[in-house]
């Protein structure tokens, strides 16, 4: 088990540098050249057969996700959902212990966290290494915000443009390559996550110069180079903050931001960016806390089953929805972030982000455990929420326990 865990972990950090990821996605689209037309048919049977074997592939790896998610404690399921942060630049008593005792599946590490790319390679390392040894051995997300512009937290990223500097060249390749560039720097001090790009259309509260522009149809252009860019990286990349930040006319960091928008400006003006981002593969959706009261009067859209009922079955999103963070008043309102988790992911959220205090990330790890024990949230939901995390995992940390 030992000789496992240690290959296990030395396949996982041997990718950091991204190179072998991006291979892999480059992959499936090459050509081969010099063809002529009677080689055509014996080229089509070819593809035919290679896709009947990457079927057979999906199939039998969703066969060992389903087996892995049903071996799981309960406990261990509940841990999968959650993406914490901690204090320094090294692992501390907390967050060893939220991931020996309770599995937690992710990390979120801000500027604060990171000081150099050696510094935030090692602290990496040790994290992943912890939850490589720990059982079920399951590899975290490790999270950060690397935007562009105003919000870059990783001090040895080449600083590029914000958003909207972006969006006035017109030029979604250019989008395409910032991405690229930052995943590659960010996976090589082993960041796998990146909640990026923005796709909320409009300057509005919080957002600002972040969003590409004003116009729908152009930030969705550049919302969905940017995610092709960050996937050739081998970056899981996160469409942020549905159903559109950009409206709002204060911050959720500190208030209950509410868009009075009608059914039809929702449906033209601030879903379309998200429909492209899920067309071009996204992994993650981010849901804000913002009230439309069109979707629902009364709850944010990070707790309201509503509005993470229209991104499952309006748009047909299949991935991994996280919430913005729950310590955010938009989140909390009166109430603590273990309240507001509690909500979350009774209303369908698959990965609840907590990065408050130790006692507010165990609280909230443990009011959702609670409710899932004595069922005010099903079991079910709790492992269809772990599936998906784990497929994302298996796509981009490569992986899959019984392979």
């Amino acid at each position: 088990m030992a000789l496992i865990l240690l290959l296990a972990l030395f396949a996982l950090l041997s990718g950091c540098g991204g190179s072998g990821t991006a291979s892999k996605h480059r992959a499936p689209g090459s050509t081969s050249a010099g063809q002529g037309k009677p080689a055509t048919k014996t080229t089509s049977h070819k593809s035919t057969g290679a896709k009947t074997a990457q079927q057979k592939t999906v199939a039998k790896k969703a066969e060992k996700t389903s087996a892995e998610v049903k071996r799981m404690s309960i406990r261990e399921a509940v841990g999968q959902m959650f993406v914490i942060g901690l204090s320094g630049t090294r692992p501390d008593y907390y967050i060893e212990k939220m991931i020996r005792q309770r599995n937690i599946g992710g990390v979120m590490l801000f500027g604060y966290n990171m000081k150099s790319e050696q510094q935030t390679k090692g602290l990496t390392a040790a994290l992943q290494r912890l939850s490589l040894e720990t059982e079920p051995s399951i590899p975290l997300f490790v999270a950060t915000d690397q935007e562009g512009g105003e919000v870059s937290d990783a001090p040895w990223v080449k600083p590029e443009p914000a958003a909207e500097v972006v969006g006035r060249s017109g030029n979604p390749e250019e989008a395409r390559r910032i991405s690229r560039e930052m995943g590659r720097e960010l996976l090589a001090a082993g960041i796998n996550t990146d909640f990026a790009p923005v796709v909320d259309t409009g300057f509005g509260a919080a957002i600002g110069s972040r969003s590409y522009g004003s116009d729908p149809a152009l930030v969705a252009r550049m919302g969905a180079a940017s995610i092709s860019g960050f996937k050739e990286a081998g970056i899981v990349s996160t469409a942020k903050h549905f159903p559109n930040h950009g409206a709002a006319t204060s911050d959720s960091h500190t208030s209950r931001a509410v868009v009075d928008h009608s059914p039809s400006e929702i449906r033209s003006y601030d879903l379309p960016p998200f429909e492209a981002a899920i067309k071009a593969g996204v992994p993650m959706v981010m849901v804000g806390h913002l009230i439309y009261p069109a979707i629902d009067p009364e709850r944010p859209a990070s707790l309201s089953p509503k509005a993470i009922g229209m991104l499952r079955r309006q748009l047909g999103f299949q991935g991994v929805i996280v919430t913005d963070d729950l310590n955010m008043t938009g989140a909390t309102g009166e109430g603590t972030p273990a309240q507001a988790a509690v909500k979350a992911a009774k209303a369908g959220a698959d990965l609840l982000l907590v990065t408050g205090t130790p006692q507010e990330q165990a609280d909230a790890y443990n009011a959702v455990l609670t409710a899932v024990e004595s069922g005010e949230i099903p079991e079910s939901q709790v492992r269809s929420s772990v599936k998906r995390i784990l497929k994302v995992k298996e796509e981009y940390l490569h992986y899959n326990k019984q392979q």
